[in-house]
């Protein structure tokens, strides 16, 4: 699975906070040893955790609109403090992916340790069980980030299942909990406090008094046995469920965490007496303080990270924009037959991708209507029966339908379990509400609301169903990488409004919403055209791309096919890879022995067992797969594991030894070939543009990049629009106008130094992904914010191509966006061959082209040299 960037964000910022919380808990400890040791003193322990989030507020490292947002408490069910963490990820967005990166760097890095226990809490049934299916099969690659992580010693577990001691110390136990089981006193609450049979190991023996009462002491929320009919003094704990996690004091993985915000499910879950809580969540909920009657101090949510829509639709992840075509005046069965119409559209384009890249995508349309059950066809209400004979007539076959309601699944049916399968026939998907949680199926494009009218609510939550892209990759063509809603008998306005609604609820609030068609269109925002200025309507302006020239023929360069394949791995040397690892580099010897419970004195058996010799094995088909993504050659990835393995060997690693670490020996050839991948590509890009076989140049056979002479805008004539820094109209932008909302704060003032500049002639604000990008040695392209032409005392135009960031960006990858500029720029130039036949760009006004990046704190400083 490929980690994007706003992912590689999330995890960063996460090791920061876990950073300045290690520092801060050790302090805190060695402070509350002495007031301990010293009680007369009243020396006051400080909160770990606020200090660690005060350290992140002063040097910048949380979210801008949380910065004012003071650090709310979390403490458990003794007053321990418990740090907690909310990452704020729209729906869509991989939270499973970021909460198992969460759990290793939380384990690695806070905890010191790959054993222990982890109370994963889900919203919903469907939640859970995706959620489980997926930590159960061994061959799905969040398992396997599980495994790494454990060094192949992980248990999945339900709140059913039998619990050991021993399994916590020498395994990663990971138990799934609803949150129905955990915010209320339900039922399911109160059995987890009752004695179990199969829970035991954490509580002293029944006999013993004193280690009863030490722990009862040490503990004061432990469910007691009620003892008051029994002369018995002394405390007696019982082995519950919920007992166990108070002693184990578990790393909480709370999905949805917006949902766990009353009084009573927040003292359940940290009554648990957790030890860290890592919140997941694409709406963070603050819970404001109140007085009265019901007086409340607030609780807010500590929100590390924000990711926002558009990251996720940068990344992929998302089919953007959305298309709503609402049909007002015709019946149902005109506005589903519009429906087919587009998903047959979209049918065949994906068949034409299949044919050109072998890439399988069925689009499926969800048909949203008003009635369901036997008993609820009457007229006048589009019933899902009426809908499914209407597409038999339309030319469906019944294997390319199926309900899903209440009373009737059909996706349940073994032939339909796996929609993405090519043997899935599943076109159509009828139902009223039913999918609105906890269903994901990426292949979903079309909503059809045939309910809309009644239920726009529903409606807006069944919009989140259709927003995930098919492998979380464009596919290049427009129609398969947008989605589309088609509505009956409901206004525009109303509807825009509810699925703007929906898109914050999922997190997405700052996406554009594209509305092709409907009636009611005041205060929507719809796709029109901004021309250039007049004097600058007939000047033709080239930038250069970023070329491959092979055999006399020129192309863009392909980072998959140019720069990854042509990375070779052969003759490389692992042996800095064998020396990173200690020779003193130890297994724990539980990792020899299974433990289960047997009918003796100690009430367990520890045995060694063929089937763990077995794990502990270093398997390298297993590391030839873990590596696959860096090195696509098998046969060439199996030379380099077994080169690693023969130096090992070479150190004094025996067999026994290497298959002990063997999850060690992965993660550190993973790190090694990383980076030495990003080497390597850096190495063949700048060779290839040394040699010409990749260039930067303006060309005179015209393959470059025309920027184009209009541009799209969805905000109404009537939105606010940028002005100069004297407050009149923009004088030197190549288009106008140029609304505030399109650029951010930052960028408005960048926008507004330009205009006033004497020296500049235009400049333009480029769009991400649809216009002027540059492609390098890494695989995603380079968007630059700002294209501008500066008059040149020498003759002729410079024009630079601007990058600016934020200063919380200056990570590795904007070091890599400043190399690969600043390398372009010093390798371009005209080229002077022109193919016969071709047309040519004169080169008469003696352009350069200069590309850089600068950070948002400097750009007044460096700014000005561009310009000058």
């Amino acid at each position: 699975m490929r980690q994007l960037a706003y992912q590689d964000r999330i995890l960063d910022a996460l090791d920061t906070y876990l950073d300045a919380l290690t520092l801060h808990k050790v302090r805190a400890d060695r402070i509350a040893d002495m007031a301990a040791s010293e009680p007369s003193l009243g020396i006051e322990v400080p909160d770990f955790s606020a200090l660690a989030w005060d350290q992140l507020r002063r040097d910048n490292k949380l979210p801008p609109s949380r910065v004012a947002i003071a650090h709310s408490e979390r403490r458990d069910g003794i007053g321990r403090s418990v740090p907690n963490a909310v990452l704020k990820v729209p729906t869509g967005g991989g939270k499973t992916y970021v909460a198992i990166n969460g759990l290793s760097r939380i384990f690695g890095r806070y905890l010191n340790s790959n054993t222990g226990f982890v109370l994963w809490i889900v919203p919903n049934e469907a939640i859970y069980s995706q959620t489980l299916n997926r930590l159960r099969d061994r061959q799905d690659p969040y398992r396997q980030m599980l495994d790494r992580a454990a060094a192949g010693r992980v248990r999945i577990m339900e709140k059913t299942d039998r619990l050991d001691s021993r399994d916590v110390e020498s395994q990663l136990c990971v138990m799934l909990l609803m949150l129905q089981s955990a915010n209320r006193e339900t039922k399911d609450t109160l059995k987890m406090f009752q004695d179990r049979g199969d829970v035991s190991g954490f509580t002293p023996p029944q006999g013993d008094q004193k280690a009863h009462s030490d722990m009862s002491a040490a503990i004061p929320n432990l469910s007691l046995y009620d003892l008051a009919d029994n002369p018995v003094a002394w405390p007696l704990i019982k082995d519950s469920l919920g007992n166990a996690l108070r002693i184990i004091r578990p790393v909480v993985v709370l999905d949805e965490g917006h949902r766990a915000v009353s009084d009573l499910a927040f003292e359940t879950l940290y009554g648990f007496n957790p030890s860290f809580v890592l919140e997941l969540t694409a709406t963070p909920h603050d819970v404001q303080p109140r007085g009265g009657r019901n007086p409340h101090p607030g609780r807010y949510a500590n929100v590390l990270v924000e990711v926002t829509g558009v990251e996720l639709d940068k990344e992929g992840m998302i089919k953007m924009p959305l298309n709503l075509d609402t049909r007002q005046n015709s019946d149902w069965k005109t506005t589903l037959a519009a429906a087919i119409e587009r998903l047959n559209v979209l049918q065949r384009e994906a068949e034409s991708l299949r044919g050109q890249t072998n890439r399988y995508i069925r689009p499926i349309m969800l048909i949203q209507v008003e009635r369901t059950g036997k008993d609820q066809r009457s007229a006048g209400l589009i019933h899902s029966e009426d809908v499914k004979e209407w597409l038999l007539t339309a030319g469906f076959d019944e294997a390319e339908i199926a309900i899903k309601t209440a009373e009737t699944n059909d996706l349940s049916a073994p032939e339909n379990q796996d929609l993405l399968s090519p043997f899935n026939r599943v076109r159509a998907i009828i139902t009223k509400q039913a999918l609105q949680e906890g269903w994901d199926c990426p292949f979903a494009y079309v909503l059809c609301s045939l309910s809309a009218n009644s239920n726009l609510r529903a409606m807006t939550q069944l919009v989140g169903r259709i927003l995930r892209q098919p492998g979380a990759l464009k596919t290049g063509i427009d129609p398969l990488d947008e989605c589309y809603v088609i509505t009956h008998q409901a206004g525009t306005a109303e509807v825009v409004a509810n699925i703007k609604e929906g898109l914050e609820k999922d997190g997405l609030g700052d996406l554009v919403i594209a509305v092709h068609q409907g009636g009611d269109s005041a205060n929507v925002k719809t796709a029109r055209l901004i021309n250039r200025r007049a004097e600058f309507s007939s000047q033709e302006i080239y930038l250069p791309k970023v070329l491959v020239i092979e055999n006399g023929l020129t192309r863009d360069l392909d980072y998959e096919t140019d720069i990854l394949a042509a990375i070779d791995w052969r003759g490389f040397d692992p042996t800095f890879i064998a020396d990173a690892i200690p020779e003193n580099t130890q297994a724990a010897a539980r990792q020899l022995q299974r433990i289960s419970i047997a009918d003796t004195p100690e009430h367990f058996a520890a045995e060694t067992l063929s089937i763990a010799q077995e794990a502990l094995r270093f398997d390298p088909a297993y590391a030839v797969r873990m590596i696959s993504d860096l090195v696509p050659n098998p046969f060439v990835a199996r030379e380099i594991v077994g080169s690693l393995l023969h130096v090992l060997k070479t150190k004094g690693f025996n067999d026994a030894k290497i298959g002990a670490i063997a999850s060690r020996i992965v993660d550190e050839l993973r790190r090694a070939l990383d980076m030495e991948r990003a080497a390597k590509a850096e190495a063949l890009f700048k060779a290839a543009v040394a040699t010409g076989g990749v260039q930067f140049r303006l060309r005179l056979d015209g393959k470059n990049w025309r920027l184009p002479f209009s541009v799209e805008t969805t905000e109404p004539l009537g939105a606010p629009q940028l002005h100069s820094i004297a407050g009149g109209s923009l004088a030197k932008s190549l288009f106008a106008p140029i609304y505030e909302s399109e650029l951010n704060t930052d960028e408005r003032a960048v926008a507004g130094y330009l205009d006033n500049d004497d020296a500049l002639k235009w400049w333009h604000r480029n769009v991400a992904r649809k216009q002027y990008g540059l492609q390098g040695w890494r695989r995603g392209k380079i968007y630059p914010d700002f294209i501008f032409a500066v008059q040149r005392n020498e003759g002729g135009d410079r024009i630079a191509v601007l990058e600016t960031k934020g200063d919380q960006l200056d990570n590795l990858d904007t070091a890599y966006k400043r190399d690969l500029l600043n390398f372009l720029s010093d390798n371009f130039a005209w080229d002077t061959t022109v193919p016969a036949g071709t047309l040519e760009l004169q080169d008469t006004n003696g352009e350069t082209v200069e590309c850089a990046l600068v950070l948002m704190s400097e750009w007044r400083s460096k700014l000005p040299g561009y310009l000058a």
